[in-house]
């Protein structure tokens, strides 16, 4: 675990608002010098803790309206191979923005942005080879996709 002090954890919440943010400008909000932001920011990329940046997109201007989430019952088999193969699947899928192998009854959860239920049927066909799947169309996002604001965390436990 890398320990973060203040001043990287406020460089971090305000990159993950605004990844384009200009040094000169991170420096005036956490109280540095431009150089000194710079250096910060580039000794967190070294560390792997910024692993790159991104544009966030709207998927529903893009013609992509419906989000998913695809839980998946690996049920023909239980060899790590499968599992294997059901992940190059995902992979390979490219309306899947986020997957993950989970505890519990299911060996996945994936979540995979769509044209319409006629996509989202074509989508599902690739997982019916590996067993059953429960899917759910999300009406809305009361708390979306969100950056982790690492200066409120609950139970922090911070070093100087």
């Amino acid at each position: 675990m890398i320990e973060l002090d203040d001043i990287n954890r406020e460089i971090l919440d305000l990159l993950q608002q605004n990844g384009r943010m200009s040094y000169r400008e991170l420096g005036q909000r956490v109280g540095l010098t431009a150089p000194a932001v710079t250096e910060r920011v580039h000794k967190l990329q070294e560390l792997g803790v910024i692993k790159g940046f991104r544009a966030v997109l709207d998927y529903e201007a893009l013609g992509f309206p419906i989000l998913c989430v695809i839980r998946l019952n690996q049920t023909h088999g239980s060899s790590s191979l499968d599992l294997e193969d059901i992940d190059q699947t995902i992979a390979d899928i490219p309306e899947i923005i986020e997957a993950n192998r989970v505890t519990g009854s299911e060996s996945h959860v994936v979540r995979a942005r769509v044209r319409s239920t006629r996509h989202l049927e074509e989508l599902l066909q690739h997982f019916w080879p590996y067993g059953d799947s429960v899917t759910n169309i999300v009406t809305s996002s009361p708390v979306p996709r969100r950056p982790m604001h690492l200066g409120r965390t609950l139970g922090s436990e911070r070093s100087a």
